[in-house]
């Protein structure tokens, strides 16, 4: 009975330490600013979408139909934003509550990554997409074995040789930006892609 309290326990421990975490904003949502900001206009945003695995890879744009969604940057989203840099990890997700998803621009993007938005009013918006891709990366594999010989042609010692290959694996990235439309009637063009950092 004691061992199998202790195990419960254990188990409950694991449980615990691998639970994924969930935050939310603490701010007020005022959603009837949020949809003034949504209300129709006459300014655009467009723009493509991309991203890129490292460095040195060349950047893959969003495949035809993927999902690009706007916000209007209300204090209730600037926190959402500011706490998700601060606190998302592997063990921490951020999320809007469902009040606040409501308020969204939906669109897909072309065969070539490009999006629009169109009939907006002047104000800052936050664009947001998951851009699938085609990620890479390399392994070794034994395909042969190196034998020394002695002068005798005895074989005195051996090593396994391998080689380095290369394969691919479905992967994706959530692309964001901030958007500001200044005017009516502006048409704003955006590269909502994968930014590398500069080192310093």
């Amino acid at each position: 009975m004691k061992k199998q309290f202790i195990f419960t326990i254990l188990l409950l421990l694991g449980f615990l330490s691998n639970a994924q975490n969930t935050l939310f904003p603490q701010s007020f949502f005022d959603k009837t600013l949020a949809q003034n900001m949504l209300a129709v206009g006459t300014s655009t945003i467009e723009g493509a979408a991309s991203t890129k695995q490292f460095t040195d890879k060349p950047k893959q744009f969003a495949p035809e139909g993927t999902l690009v969604t706007l916000y209007p940057l209300t204090p209730y989203f600037e926190e959402f934003i500011k706490l998700r840099k601060r606190k998302e990890n592997k063990k921490t997700s951020v999320y809007i509550s469902d009040e606040a998803y409501k308020y969204r621009l939906e669109t897909k993007t072309d065969a070539n990554g490009r999006f629009t938005f169109v009939k907006l009013k002047p104000g800052k918006y936050f664009l947001e997409c998951i851009v699938p891709f085609i990620a890479t990366y390399t392994y070794q594999q034994q395909t042969g074995t190196t034998t020394t010989y002695n002068g005798y042609g005895a074989a005195i010692a051996s090593s396994p040789y391998y080689e380095t290959f290369m394969s691919n694996y479905n992967a994706s990235n959530r692309e964001t930006k901030i958007v500001e439309i200044k005017n009516d009637g502006d048409l704003v063009e955006v590269k909502l892609a994968h930014v590398i950092p500069l080192l310093r």
